[in-house]
């Protein structure tokens, strides 16, 4: 079924009153919601995510354990004592070194943002994945981290820029 107006308008109509303040509440209570800002930089060349690997009876991540160790030493002492156990937003940028191949023209569109890479720079969802591996807790690092799972992620927007 397709939701025009005036089918919004039906609809509304046909919906009792005391659904219709449910609704209305909920409403308001989203809107009055606090967001807390954070934001922090991982200073280092981004690498994409592997793909996870079986061996034996264990399933890995290569790479993953370095990543937590720099993410632990690096980022976490920064953040003063954050976790995260609600769900929150996570915008997350990612500055890949501008390829090669890019002619000076290119480079100069790319710093400005106006040109984006997208060869040969890795898969964006994988460096998501590899971000969110980095900020939850693992029992291999003792439990550190700062958000307590990737399931609280709500909203996520990812860009790759050079």
């Amino acid at each position: 079924m397709d939701i025009n107006a005036n089918n919004l308008n039906e609809l509304l109509e046909s919906v009792s009153q005391a659904i219709r303040c449910k609704v209305a509440g909920c409403v308001e209570a989203y809107s009055v919601i606090k967001w807390k800002k954070v934001s922090f930089i991982i200073p280092t060349a981004p690498k994409p995510s592997q793909r996870p690997r079986l061996s034996g009876y264990r399933v890995y991540v290569p790479g993953a354990a370095k990543n937590a160790t720099f993410f632990n030493n690096n980022v976490l002492p920064k953040l003063k004592g954050l976790f995260i156990e609600t769900p929150c937003k996570i915008n997350l940028d990612v500055f890949v070194e501008t390829p090669t191949s890019f002619t000076k023209t290119q480079k100069c569109l790319a710093e400005m943002k106006i040109l984006r890479p997208w060869t040969h720079t890795g898969d964006i969802d994988n460096y998501a994945k590899s971000a969110l591996d980095q900020i939850q807790p693992n029992e291999k690092r003792g439990h550190v981290g700062i958000l307590s799972d990737d399931n609280l992620v709500v909203d996520l927007v990812s860009r790759k820029w050079p």
